[in-house]
């Protein structure tokens, strides 16, 4: 059996208040024994008086002590915890190394209980070995990349849509198992949240920081970054890596483990066995409740030959850990525990409450997708992938949603479970319009039917104009989306988009034009980053719902023209990004929709920052671009096309001229290749030293429309 979900592992939603409540009071007052080994590094704040923290004895194997390092930070009692507040700008660092056994690819174990109120970017509440290069940061962050582990390396993890909530106490987990692609795993409050394999080598002869993570080296004068803005009551540090039942226990939790089903999981079946483990000793048997609502699972508990396939199910005196398989309805959601019993059979500990779902039996993946295109004068034909359990299908076709739902009699009827594809009857449809349909599938006994989700399209016109936009970092786009207005958040229906190259949601396309397609650096708060070709396309696409436009956006950071984007022209070696530009140009093309009469009417390039610091790429840089702007032109077969180019910031990060002798090799192309324009940049502020802020990327995008109009106007 496959179990649907969004990532690796999801866990999203807490265990019931009470529940936790009784668990974090738990784990705050007992010394929870983890196995045989104690902890090299043991902090608590229970005992330390209130006010400034000058230092916190480290009661761990390791012994040493924790000192303020110059800071500030102030013992508090917050939420009825005592603890050490870290204002966002303090830390604790340790008075001794990190040991042999946590370092390297070494297995290790970090327990920290916190509540922090301010998520932004990267926030580290442990850390050991300094950035750069092989670091270890434990982190509470929002950062989609590096919110939960950051090592300066590929081994990094966000929380992802699993982010825990700030402004109240959590217990976080960070497990190692240790040696080449060792699981990593992430708990928060008893869930855990990211699972991932890596294969570490933290640097050793590193101290231990709470708070914060060492920037440069130690035996400098380093600084710090990565400040939390919270509190920390206690932190443990372990040479091995947990089991997941040692996870559990030191999250405070004693009841039984849940572990498949997972908690919020998607079956992609109708049939499951439930399976926990022991979550504390001296249990002798167990309770198992199953129901459709949360109330069912609170009747009494009935023998253990109660029937298994009958909902609400109550099981007792079960002494195994796991039951099944049971027999389950499509697109029914189910909630189950296990409570433990000892030997009289009286409840012991109360389980907490899962909840998992079974999929619809629905016909899925349409062709055309939800919402999409479909272009006049094609095949005018509709695909799907037919519902697992079917034994026949009906399609049903209207004008409206609402006509398609309440519709008796099929446009298609009783067709054959194998089949995937129909033909439209009407080959006329109106240019502009949208239309609705859906498939509905009658399956094999005992299922019920499944009456099929509502899919639509829209026809559109033949005629498409395809613009490129190519070049590095301000063309992936580094640009935060959150402050970015909500009119441009969301999908520009007339405007299709093909990705390749460095793009945070990987490869995409052709799909609409969507904020988020840029990249993953500068993605502080995991809402996304985006690129030129954003407002270029609102500014540019047709108001006409009967026409769309096309941006091919092919581009990758930190890159430069000098060698990687050279082109043949410009003589020497072809590099590897221009060679991979043709492949993804022509993949674009040959992806499209054959129906399709497309016209490449213009190019966008941002490019010069990786040239501006090394003066021969600097003195060669109007040769190098007006050699590709030849190969381009010559490449999508349009000799006069339109070339708009962004003159590159004024700042001290492309070198001591601030860009100046790039900017003014930019500019002596548009001087001398025809059908080519510029303009500055210099007035956007920077979100980074690198890169424009929101308002600059939405700026960027106007002004690359304003000038490729007027160049298409001449």
């Amino acid at each position: 059996m496959k179990y649907i979900i969004t990532e690796s592992i999801n866990l999203p939603s807490s265990p019931p208040s009470w529940i936790l409540a009784l668990a974090l009071a738990a784990a705050f007052s007992a010394d929870i024994s983890h196995g045989a080994s104690a902890p090299l590094v043991a902090l608590q704040a229970a005992n330390l008086p209130e006010g400034p923290l000058a230092s916190w004895d480290n009661t761990g194997s390791l012994k040493g002590v924790f000192k303020n390092d110059g800071t500030n930070p102030q013992v508090k009692v917050i939420d009825g915890v005592k603890a050490v507040d870290f204002s966002g700008k303090d830390h604790m660092l340790a008075d001794f190394k990190a040991s042999a056994g946590i370092v390297g690819n070494q297995p290790w174990t970090v327990i920290v209980k916190t509540h922090c109120r301010n998520l932004g970017d990267e926030r580290t509440l442990v850390s050991w070995a300094n950035r750069p290069d092989n670091c270890l940061e434990l982190q509470y962050g929002d950062s989609t990349q590096f919110g939960a582990i950051g090592t300066w390396s590929g081994n990094v993890s966000g929380w992802l849509e699993n982010l825990p909530a700030k402004d109240t106490w959590h217990t976080f987990i960070y497990s190692y198992a240790g040696g080449p692609d060792g699981e990593f795993h992430a708990w928060c409050d008893g869930n855990l949240r990211v699972n991932r394999k890596f294969s570490l080598s933290i640097k050793a002869d590193r101290p231990l920081v709470i708070g914060a993570c060492m920037a440069g080296d130690p035996a400098a004068n380093v600084g710090y970054t990565h400040h939390i803005d919270g509190a920390i009551a206690s932190v443990q540090v372990y040479d091995r890596g947990f089991t997941t039942l040692e996870c559990w226990n030191a999250s405070g939790f004693q009841s039984a483990h849940l572990i498949a089903p997972l908690h919020g999981a998607v079956l992609d079946a109708v049939t499951t066995t439930l399976q926990w483990e022991m979550g504390s000793s001296g249990v002798v048997a167990y309770a198992l409740h199953v129901g459709t609502t949360k109330s069912q699972l609170d009747l009494a508990p009935k023998s253990q030959v109660a029937t298994k396939d009958t909902f609400p199910l109550v099981v007792s005196k079960l002494t195994e850990t796991q039951y099944g398989p049971l027999k389950l309805a499509l697109g029914t959601t189910y909630y189950w525990r296990v409570d433990q019993l000892d030997a009289s059979g009286k409840v012991t500990q109360k389980g907490l409450v899962a909840e998992f779902k079974t999929e619809t039996g629905n016909a899925v993946k349409p062709v055309p997708a939800d919402s999409y295109i479909m272009v006049e004068g094609g095949k005018h034909e509709l695909s799907w992938t037919p519902g697992k359990y079917a034994t026949k299908q009906n399609v049903y076709i209207g004008e409206s949603a609402a006509e398609v739902l309440a519709k008796k009699t099929p446009d298609f009827a009783g067709l054959a479970p194998t089949v995937a594809s129909i033909s439209l009857p009407n080959k006329n449809l109106a240019p502009g319009k949208s239309y609705f349909w859906r498939v509905e599938s009658t399956n094999s006994a005992p299922l019920s039917a499944s009456a099929g989700e509502v899919w639509s399209f829209r026809n559109v016109k033949k005629k498409l104009k395809v613009y490129i936009s190519s070049g590095q970092s301000n063309s992936v786009g580094c640009s935060m989306v959150t402050p970015m207005p909500d009119k441009y958040k969301g999908y520009n229906k007339n405007v299709i988009v093909f990705v390749r190259g460095e793009c945070r949601l990987g490869e995409y396309g052709w799909a609409y034009l969507r904020d988020g397609l840029g990249s993953g650096f500068g993605d502080r708060d995991g809402k996304g980053t985006f690129g030129p070709e954003l407002l270029f396309g609102y500014t540019m696409a047709p108001q006409d719902p009967a026409q769309v436009m096309a941006i091919v956006k092919i581009a990758w950071g930190a890159t430069n023209l000098g060698v990687q984007w050279r082109s043949p022209s410009a003589g020497g070696v072809t590099g590897n990004l221009y060679t991979n530009w043709v492949k993804f140009y022509q993949e674009a093309m040959a992806k499209l929709d054959p129906a399709f009469e497309p016209e490449v009417a213009g190019m966008l390039w941002m490019q010069g920052e990786s040239d501006a610091s090394d003066k021969k790429m600097t003195a060669d840089y109007a040769k190098n671009l007006a050699a590709l702007i030849k190969d381009v032109r010559a490449e999508v077969k349009q000799p006069d096309m339109p070339v708009v180019l962004a003159q590159i910031s004024k700042t001290a990060a492309w070198g001591p001229d601030l860009g100046d002798g790039l900017r003014a090799a930019q500019l002596e192309v548009t001087k001398s290749v025809p059908h080519t324009a510029t303009f500055a940049t210099d007035d956007y502020k920077l979100g980074d030293p690198w890169h424009y802020d929101t308002a600059g990327m939405i700026s960027l995008g106007e002004r690359f429309a304003k000038a490729m109009r007027t160049l298409e106007k001449n």
